[in-house]
């Protein structure tokens, strides 16, 4: 392969990937407050955009997913004590979580090991 190809085919490479990175996005944790309001689970949208939240007890009976406008109240509509513990990402509104969110996953979400990318990008 000539040199001139070689380079060409990396700086290719190269574009890709920093389009592919410049496409995620942070999850957005940091502004919600889980917490127990009128003896449910759930938390406010404290981000000034609309959040994607994924909500799932440890045990696998309850799985949610909701849109939560800037300042919505996001309920579970478990019942405080009803459940040993749960899982939750929090992404922007049209991604979701880097991490296939499953309780196979459960440590790095727990952890926050997770980004937002896409919903079109099958990668996750």
């Amino acid at each position: 392969m000539s040199r001139a190809l070689l380079l060409s085919a990396l700086s290719l490479m190269i574009a890709s990937l920093a389009a592919a990175q410049s496409s995620t996005r942070a999850h957005m944790e940091a502004c919600t407050e889980w917490k127990r309001e009128g003896g449910h689970i759930g938390t406010r949208n404290d981000c000034n955009r609309p959040v994607a939240i994924k909500f799932m007890a440890y045990d696998g009976s309850h799985l949610l997913e909701a849109d939560v406008p800037p300042g919505g109240w996001f309920d579970s509509g478990v019942v405080d004590g009803s459940i040993e513990g749960y899982l939750f990402t929090v992404c922007p509104v049209g991604y979701i979580p880097s991490v296939r969110f499953s309780l196979e996953n459960a440590a790095p979400i727990a952890d926050s090991l997770y980004n937002c990318l896409p919903l079109n990008k099958p990668d996750a």
